[in-house]
């Protein structure tokens, strides 16, 4: 019984530290001793994340593992094989200081990264599902298992951007038309990305319209007024700041009506933090859209593209052009006293308050990946056991249309929707 009881007592200890290690001041606790040890470099190198490509070569790979020992903050996973990229985060995070943060796109599942997965429908599919956020919320629970078991903390999804009628570039990606449709939808996937442990990340703030340029080519212009804007575009993303997503891209887009100095959105202050932070409350953290894109980078420098993104208020700079050269910029500016070190510690203090919630900071934590070929099987059954009740639904709904239009010729999947 005396033993027993030692047991009990023992395991209420350890429960009681747990809590108050993962407690707000226990978190604060291990990011102020992480800061501590940071130099302005190692600050300013938290707050990139660059390109892990399955074709990097070898002077590419050289420039990873010094980006690496200055800091790195995290890195973004490409489309190809999963044991090729698992082991080369293996390799970079063995060599990290500070655990690497791992980011992906991940829209419709894993699949649109990794060959191994099975497809979830398309968002743009899946609109036509009626009243399907409990479907989009299982599916952000299976996605974000997916995720973690590869260390996989990041999911740079939903897009929020407002499908409109006639939109026929990357149309796809997005849910509507219907304003109400793409905040609840983008809200059910977000809220079960991130109840299944996986950051979820609203984009293309402040919302890309009818995409007639590609941003990657270069900056689209959108004429909406202010009040275009209040009412539409911006109203997915005021409901995924309302529930709790933790991150926003911001677009490589140009709004007018928003900033008049016809600057990218991704490098607008009056944008990033007059508009999302202060006045929609957004407390997250703000990462670009891929800074070499040619959204952006045209007619600018890959210096000036990474400098003119972190005046603006972002936190993290997603896929620099030349990212050492940047880090180097940026903290001789903060060491110059021509930018302010409260504000890079308010940066990367946000990074490593995210990493410390997702527990990278814990002492135990293991960023190494190991038996995939397993994880990927046990994803697989719990997708395609999901992905054909959304092919069900999607079968009656195109049953149910097909009967509706051979009695009167008109479509009712947009019934009841804005």
């Amino acid at each position: 019984m005396k033993k027993l009881v030692i047991i009990s007592l023992a395991a209420l200890l350890y429960v009681a530290s747990s809590c108050v290690c993962n407690s707000e001041k226990g978190i604060a606790r291990k990011v102020d001793a992480t800061m501590k040890r940071m130099s302005v470099r190692d600050k300013v190198a938290q707050l990139v994340v660059v390109q892990i490509d399955r074709n990097n070569n070898e002077a590419e790979r050289a420039e990873q593992d010094s980006l690496v020992e200055m800091g790195l903050g995290g890195i973004i996973i490409m489309r190809g094989p999963v044991v090729p990229f698992m082991n080369r985060a293996n390799d970079l995070q063995s060599k990290s200081k500070i655990p690497l943060i791992v980011c992906t796109d991940a829209e419709w599942g894993a699949a649109m990264r990794f060959y191994e997965y099975p497809d979830y429908p398309y968002q743009s599919q899946l609109t036509n599902i009626p009243d399907a956020e409990p479907l989009l919320y299982e599916m952000g629970l299976n996605v974000a298992r997916e995720l973690r078991d590869l260390n996989i903390l990041v999911n740079f999804a939903p897009v929020a951007d407002v499908a409109e009628e006639g939109d026929d570039n990357y149309h796809f990606r997005r849910f509507g038309p219907g304003i109400e449709l793409i905040a609840n939808y983008c809200s059910a996937y977000m809220r079960g990305l991130q109840d299944g442990g996986v950051y979820a990340c609203g984009k293309h703030f402040p919302g890309h319209g009818n995409v007639m340029i590609d941003s990657h080519v270069e900056m689209p212009v959108f004429g909406y007024t202010r009040a275009q804007m209040d009412s539409a575009y911006l109203v997915p993303f005021q409901r995924l700041v309302d529930d709790g997503v933790e991150f926003m891209m911001m677009g490589h887009h140009c709004i007018p009506s928003i900033d008049s100095a016809m600057v990218p959105m991704s490098i607008s202050r009056k944008c990033v933090t007059d508009l999302l932070k202060n006045e929609m409350g957004f407390k997250g953290i703000v990462v670009t859209d891929a800074l070499r894109m040619g959204g952006v980078a045209n007619g600018r420098t890959p210096v000036e593209v990474m400098v003119s993104a972190y005046k603006a208020g972002v936190d993290m700079l997603l896929m620099p052009d030349i990212p050492i050269a940047g880090i180097e910029a940026i903290a001789s500016m903060v060491e110059s006293g021509e930018l302010s070190i409260d504000e890079l510690d308010s940066k990367v203090r946000k990074v490593l308050t995210m990493k410390a919630k997702a527990g990278l900071l814990d002492r135990c934590y293991s960023p190494r990946v190991k038996n995939i070929p397993e994880k990927i099987e046990q994803a697989r059954i719990r997708d395609f056991e999901l992905i054909e009740r959304m092919n069900a639904a999607l079968a009656e709904v195109d049953t149910t249309s097909a009967k509706s239009e051979k009695q009167d010729g008109t479509l009712i999947l947009d019934r009841g929707r804005d």
